[in-house]
């Protein structure tokens, strides 16, 4: 999922509070990685390539592999795993939720 705008059915970005409640799809093209940090850029107003590595704070492969659907496709629903990237905490959800909040 590359987040364009404020609303995306469950997802929300909201710009002013620098906040972001976003869904990641599993069985979708994107990568996880892809998801955060299109996140994190439309928060901040910038371009992906502006934010931060990914991999200068977590192994995004190993993020991937912890949260990822289980080799009989079983979807994975418990666990979450929080880290700070620029100037956010992102929360990843075994669901696939993701929320992002600017740090204080």
């Amino acid at each position: 999922m590359t987040v364009t705008s404020d609303d995306h059915g469950r997802s929300r970005i909201d710009r002013e509070r620098k906040t972001a409640f976003v869904s990641h799809d599993w069985t979708g093209n994107d990568s996880l990685t892809t998801t955060i940090v299109s996140t994190i850029a439309a928060l901040s107003n910038s371009d992906p390539i502006e934010v931060d590595r990914l991999y200068d704070q977590i192994d995004p492969e190993s993020l991937e592999t912890l949260f990822a659907p289980t080799s009989g496709a079983a979807a994975r629903n418990t666990g979450q795993v929080s880290f700070r990237l620029d100037a956010y905490t992102i929360t990843v959800h075994a669901t696939g939720d993701i929320v992002v909040v600017r740090s204080t």
